[in-house]
């Protein structure tokens, strides 16, 4: 049984090790302040997160066009993902699993808490494509913390013809430590 538990947590690692730290963050903030202001703060910290890593992967690859986040988003989210769809134009991404969920499954959190977890978690992946190219629309179509069967995330080119930016110098955004909803 230990060695079973081990092999469920070897999948996926970083991914669980994200929801750990955001759920003891979470649980302090909540002690701290209550429900509404973790839940307010948690949505804050996980979009200034996902600005800055798809800035920052805009600038490392030099392009912030929907093939570049097609490149990129295959190459750390959903790699040998087979599922995706790829029309030039719009790029789909098909998950069976959700770690985080699992992950908040396995450590027997009440259903309010993960419902709320949820809420917020995956606003970091809307705020990385944003981060990376504000003009590229993002949806999502399924969600599995939602109760769907499968995570589904839609990136969308701009109507107009997207024009790659070359080396997009986009400045990071600073969060004030002692007031966390004000941009420095």
């Amino acid at each position: 049984m230990a060695e079973e538990a081990l092999r469920t947590f070897a999948v996926g690692t970083g991914y669980r090790w994200e929801a750990m730290v955001f759920l003891a963050a979470w649980q302090e903030l909540e002690s701290r302040y209550g429900r509404e202001k973790a839940r307010e703060t948690g949505k804050e910290v996980l979009r200034s997160a996902g600005l800055q890593f798809g800035r920052m992967m805009a600038r490392i690859i030099g392009r912030n066009d929907l093939t570049s986040l097609k490149e990129v988003w295959e190459t750390i989210y959903s790699p040998g993902n087979k599922k995706n769809e790829w029309t030039g134009k719009r790029f789909v991404v098909r998950g069976n699993r959700c770690l985080i969920k699992e992950t908040y499954e396995l450590l027997g959190l009440p259903d309010d808490l993960q419902a709320d977890l949820f809420a917020v978690f995956c606003e970091g992946d809307r705020a990385f494509v944003e981060g990376f190219n504000p003009e590229i629309r993002f949806s999502f179509e399924g969600q599995i913390m939602s109760g769907d069967p499968q995570c589904i995330w839609v990136m969308e080119a701009p109507e107009e013809t997207q024009q790659p930016t070359e080396n997009p110098g986009i400045p990071m955004r600073r969060v004030s430590r002692e007031q966390p909803g004000e941009v420095l």
